[in-house]
């Protein structure tokens, strides 16, 4: 029975492969249980491969999964998730900033009744101070977003639950907000100040357009924790107002009509109207559509649950 397992996704970090994977396996050993090392390649092209197959065919305990191409981290995790064995899942970044040593402290939180344990970069800042401003109004954004409130959201070092690990589906750039998804699905989600350090090797692989997608998945994310099983409320809010406002300026219209003028005289009103009405209508037809293809979707997860306790 494997007790941990250690997710690593790599992209062209051959510099750091050997210093890191001697620094885990030193904190590992210490804590004295079963462990694997799942490292994603995620299509790198400067020798991280190669590199990690050299671990891999030194160490059993090594698992190496090669992407064909450059997926991004939330494709990472989802194959490293599938095939992981551990019932503690720790993630670290392959860059060597996350430190290794704070693996026990997350295992201690999770121990003290956490299911998720995020660790909080305390000497980020310093070590990324172009970072300062644009992360602390998306942390911002994320606590007055989903009532979770995180120090350092999108910190790569975690420790958290196989039960956590199972809910997870991942696509895009979601894996910024795995402790929002977690806490969405009713698991305790905490942090803890962990060490951070400069990056020796490599070069950054976000620039200034993580953070437009960045505010468009949060949005992404707020849908689905908060609409996923009743979509209609999200889409049938969002048409009621246009169909008031459309309806309103046809009564107006109408009204103006009685009084005795023509309608050549409020013809834009009466498209803008009709617009709206349109628009609203349209919102409610999708949230319907939506809320049809929700079921169908929780009917065929319920046989599939149902079809799985018969086969026990």
């Amino acid at each position: 029975m494997i007790r941990f397992s250690v997710v690593i996704p790599a992209y062209n970090e051959v510099g750091t492969v050997q210093e890191l994977y001697d620094r885990v396996v030193a904190v590992l050993t210490k804590m004295n249980e079963p462990w694997e090392i799942v490292y994603v390649d995620d299509g790198s092209h400067d020798g991280t491969s190669e590199a990690l197959d050299r671990l891999a065919a030194s160490d059993d305990r090594v698992v190496v999964i090669h992407q064909p191409g450059n997926f991004g981290k939330s494709a990472a995790y989802t194959v490293a998730f599938s095939r992981l064995r551990g019932e503690i899942v720790f993630t670290l970044d392959a860059d060597l900033q996350d430190e290794p040593g704070e693996m026990p402290n997350l295992l201690a939180a999770i121990q003290g009744g956490s299911d998720l344990v995020i660790g909080w970069k305390r000497g980020r800042m310093q070590n990324e101070p172009l970072k300062r401003i644009p992360s602390g109004v998306f942390n911002a954004m994320m606590t007055r977003s989903f009532g979770l409130k995180l120090t350092d959201s999108n910190s790569g070092i975690r420790g958290m639950k196989r039960a956590v690990v199972d809910t997870l589906v991942l696509y895009g750039d979601l894996y910024r907000f795995i402790p929002q998804l977690a806490h969405a699905a009713g698991f305790r989600v905490t942090e803890i100040p962990v060490e951070h350090h400069a990056r020796k090797h490599g070069v950054s692989k976000y620039g200034a357009k993580r953070f437009w997608t960045g505010a468009l998945d949060l949005l992404t994310v707020r849908f689905l924790t908060r609409y996923r099983e009743r979509p209609l409320h999200f889409f049938a809010t969002a048409g009621l107002g246009p169909l008031m406002v459309g309806a309103l300026i046809e009564l107006l219209v109408l009204t103006s009509k009685l009084a005795g003028q023509t309608f050549q005289e409020h013809v834009a009103a009466i498209i803008v109207g009709v617009l709206l009405i349109l628009l609203g209508f349209q919102a409610i037809a999708v949230g319907l559509i939506a809320e049809l293809i929700s079921g169908q979707l929780q009917h065929i997860r319920h046989e599939r649950d149902r079809s799985e306790n018969r086969s026990r």
